[in-house]
Formats: structure tokens, sequence, C-alpha cells
């Protein structure tokens, strides 16, 4: 599949920008990772907690579907792209995630209007499809999460949420396909490891 490299960016948008380009427009996808069915809360919702944009490691925080090749070396799939950026996707996905897992009262982002009494901190660490050599790639994606409490900035707990799945094909819907099996697994980490600190056993 054909690549574009970091540093080719800049330049293809200067030779196809304009109302003549016969580039074809970059195709939008937008990822819908299935969430299990939360079993019966063991005790009554409690708390709020506002999930914060998380920051992303180098080369993730744009909209391009990144590729990682051997020798560290980061491109990104042309002519597709993320139908938002990587982190500002990711933060809405676990939004979504600790809303259907159940256990606190109120979920919202940090652009809420509405004071929380958590704050969950995200690092996006890797979202990307990874090439050992020939064959589909493996998609790759590690949150750290850090669950806080507003008043005193004091951390309650801090994990890494990680997912490998591997591609059934090199091809963009397997890829996209896989992108979103691994999303899920580590969102379904992040729900069974974020809640308020009453219910954490």
């Amino acid at each position: 599949m054909a690549l574009m490299g970091l540093m080719a960016l800049p330049a293809l948008t200067a030779c196809f920008s304009g109302l003549n380009s016969k580039t074809p427009a970059p195709q939008s996808y937008v990822l819908r990772p299935r969430f299990a069915t939360p079993a019966a809360p063991a005790s009554a919702r409690a708390g709020s907690v506002v999930v914060l944009r998380p920051s992303a490691a180098a080369g993730l925080g744009g909209d391009g579907i990144a590729v990682l090749r051997p020798g560290a070396r980061l491109d990104y799939y042309s002519n597709v792209r993320w139908a938002g950026d990587a982190p500002s996707t990711l933060q809405s996905l676990v939004i979504d995630s600790l809303r259907n897992a159940d256990s606190f009262a109120t979920v919202e982002s940090d652009s809420g209007p509405f004071a929380s009494q958590y704050i969950l901190g995200l690092e996006l660490e890797h979202f990307e499809a990874q090439y050992s050599g020939d064959g589909p790639p493996s998609i790759e994606v590690t949150l750290v999460c850090s669950l806080g409490r507003r008043s005193d900035r004091n951390v309650i707990v801090s994990f890494t949420a990680h997912s490998s799945v591997q591609a059934d094909a090199d091809r963009m819907q397997a890829v996209i396909a896989a992108f979103e099996q691994a999303t899920a697994q580590a969102l379904s980490q992040v729900a069974a490891n974020i809640v308020p600190p009453a219910a954490a056993h």
C-alpha cells in the first residue's frame, strides 16, 4: 500500500492544492468499536469524572492513520485519514466506554460546563499499524491512564491499557477492522480499571 512520509506532507500539499487538482479526496474513517454489555453494577453509580484530551506521542496528534515501519520510520497511509484527530477520537471513545460501563454517575469531557470530583488524564503512546516484514500489520493501541481527585490532584489509580491485533489482510478495510478490535480491547481495560474509589476492590 502506498505510504507518504512525514517530510512529504508539505510538498504534496503544495503540489496538489488548488481547484484543478486531480488528486482524489482522502477517505475518512470513523472508529466504531463495540462495547461489551456491562454486568449489573455491584454498587450504585457514584461520583463524576472528567476525561481530559489525551497527550499524544510524536506523530500521533493529527488525523493521519499512522504506520510504523522497521527502523522506527513513521509514515501515514496515503489518501485516508481519521474523521478527527486521534487524541480527540480516543477521548470521545473513552467517554463512551465509561458511560457504557455505568460506574460513574456522570462522565464528561474537559470542555463540559460541569465540575467533577475526579479527573482522568490520558497519554496516547501507540495508535498505529506496525509492519515487521511482509504481510498484514499489527495494530497497536496503548493508553496510559491516571485517575485523580480534582480537590487535591492526588492520583488514585494509574495503569496502562494495551492491545495488539493482527489485521487479517494488508488492505485498508482489514486494517480499520483491526483498529476497531484493538481499540475496543483497550477501552474494555480502561472501563474495568477506572471506577469510583468507593467501588474499587
